[in-house]
């Protein structure tokens, strides 16, 4: 410590003066150096669209004097690339940076010169946009007070657009709602429901985020209809008698539509081909027809015995 205190300010002074003119005549040399700058893109085509992100970031030879390359490293630093030059092979894309040499040029400062660009081949992973409408599907949660169901909803709008890579577009046939949660509805009731995309679909972008949903309540009551059996795959040479030769079908339906329900709102039958290939004894019944305003639908009795005379 008092060696340190003894020695003159006048020499230090001239050591730190010393440093900085070294500091200063190193720093106005000419260096060549490799600098990574921001990626940024620009003028992609119309009719593509990114499949995944670019690379952000491009490494190329600069070649200027210190105080450039200092300041440059420094502060935040970015270029821009033309996407209008890609180029394509074997159905995959990419840009050749170098190709743009010049326009990278222009954007470094004063002084620099862009000797290299290190990353010069860019992948690009682009797909064709396409723009398609599609219904909404709404799917819900909705609990009902007891004797009430549901009506019908109104969907605003019904359909949608949707745009983003054709690959993507052509496996979508619809878009849904997310799911809604009700308890004890009785009556009308209209609420915002966002929709949702399907998995794997990150490049879609929708027309809308929402739809309106009115869903339309209903009184439900209970009816009943004594109905035929049709038989189906019986062999022509197969004389088959079964009993009973009706069924009862009881269903649950809104009042509202309660009068467009008949009797030939329905079609019960049992296919012999598929009692006999599992070995079974009796016949299943259900339903070749049925209406898709009724719920809680059911067939009575659930097994059809028969008799194959000779």
């Amino acid at each position: 410590m008092n060696t340190l205190r003894n020695i003159p300010k006048i020499f230090l002074g001239f050591l730190l003066a010393s440093f900085l003119m070294w500091f200063l005549i190193n720093l106005s040399k000419e260096y060549k150096t490799e600098v990574i700058f921001d990626l940024e893109y620009k003028n992609l085509p119309q009719e593509k669209v990114f499949r995944e992100p670019p690379v952000n970031q491009l490494k190329m030879l600069i070649k200027g004097n210190g105080f450039k390359l200092f300041t440059t490293n420094l502060f935040s630093k970015k270029v821009t690339l033309s996407l209008d030059k890609y180029k394509r092979r074997n159905l995959k894309y990419y840009l050749l940076a170098e190709e743009q040499k010049s326009e990278l040029q222009s954007q470094l400062k004063s002084g620099l010169e862009l000797l290299n660009v290190l990353d010069d081949t860019i992948h690009l992973s682009l797909g064709t946009f396409r723009k398609k409408k599609v219904p909404v599907t709404f799917t819900n949660n909705i609990k009902f007070k007891p004797g009430y169901g549901l009506s019908d909803v109104n969907i605003t709008p019904d359909s949608i657009f949707i745009s983003g890579p054709d690959d993507e577009i052509n496996t979508i046939i619809n878009i849904q709602t997310k799911n809604i949660e009700l308890n004890d509805v009785s009556e009308d009731v209209t609420v915002k429901i966002p929709v949702t995309l399907p998995e794997n679909s990150k490049n879609i972008k929708l027309s809308n985020s929402e739809v309106e949903a009115q869903v339309i309540v209903d009184k439900y009551t209970e009816g009943t209809f004594e109905l035929p059996i049709n038989i189906i795959n019986l062999p022509s040479d197969v004389d088959l008698k079964i009993y009973p030769k009706k069924v009862m079908v009881t269903y649950k339906v809104g009042l509202k539509n309660y009068s467009k329900i008949t009797e030939d709102s329905f079609e019960v039958i049992c296919d012999y081909k598929t009692s006999a290939d599992k070995g079974l004894t009796y016949l299943v019944p259900s339903f070749r027809k049925k209406s898709n305003l009724v719920s809680s639908v059911r067939i009575t009795p659930q097994k059809i015995d028969y008799l194959i005379q000779k």
